[in-house]
């Protein structure tokens, strides 16, 4: 984990069509444990709409052109990146060789990447989950190009997390917290907002 005094930051790349609860909770959650995140759009524009028509405006643009040197740039600043899934949302980082290639850059710096629900179609796209146990929402990705996959809630192995579906949104967010080695305020977190279900 980073030093008190350093920001710990961490990227959310999303198109139209995502899924709301997919994002919302995880950045929700990211934020109140002081994580900075910023959202990029891939759409060229900053507005994006979700499968239910709400909206949302990404913090920055990811250019038509990425190359390797952009990816590892960005792979440089964040510590770690966020892929919500919904449709076309999921399907559109899956075909987006722009992100394939970040996703790529920020594995092999051993950077947490985070994928939910249809969305780990992206890791298994950008050849990072042959070797790891993973999750997804069901017939999302090939099993046969994974370790194993567990159909868990939420699974994480090394800088891998995977989340099942949109219910298990707080769950992940509150994973990637530890994969970033924030344990403690994730079950500080944990403890605030599940406090009067304890």
């Amino acid at each position: 984990m980073k030093g008190s005094w350093i920001a710990v930051k961490i990227l959310m790349i999303i198109s139209n069509g995502f899924e709301e609860t997919e994002a919302v909770a995880p950045y929700d959650i990211l934020k109140r444990a002081g994580v900075n995140v910023d959202i990029y759009s891939i759409t060229g524009d900053y507005e994006l709409t979700s499968t239910h028509n709400m909206i949302i405006k990404a913090n920055q643009l990811v250019p038509e052109v990425v190359d390797k040197d952009y990816a590892e740039k960005l792979a440089n600043i964040y510590d770690g990146i966020v892929l919500p899934g919904g449709q076309p949302n999921a399907g559109n980082l899956q075909k987006d060789s722009r992100v394939i290639s970040i996703v790529r850059a920020f594995n092999n710096l051993g950077k947490v990447v985070s994928a939910i629900c249809a969305a780990p179609c992206v890791l298994q796209r950008a050849g990072i989950v042959s070797d790891k146990r993973i999750t997804s929402y069901p017939g999302c990705v090939d099993e046969s190009d994974c370790r194993e996959f567990t159909g868990e809630n939420v699974v994480r192995d090394g800088n891998i997390v995977t989340g099942k579906a949109a219910g298990c949104a707080i769950d992940f967010g509150l994973e990637i917290l530890k994969a970033l080695g924030m344990n403690k305020e994730s079950e500080q977190i944990k403890e605030q907002i599940f406090y009067n279900f304890v």
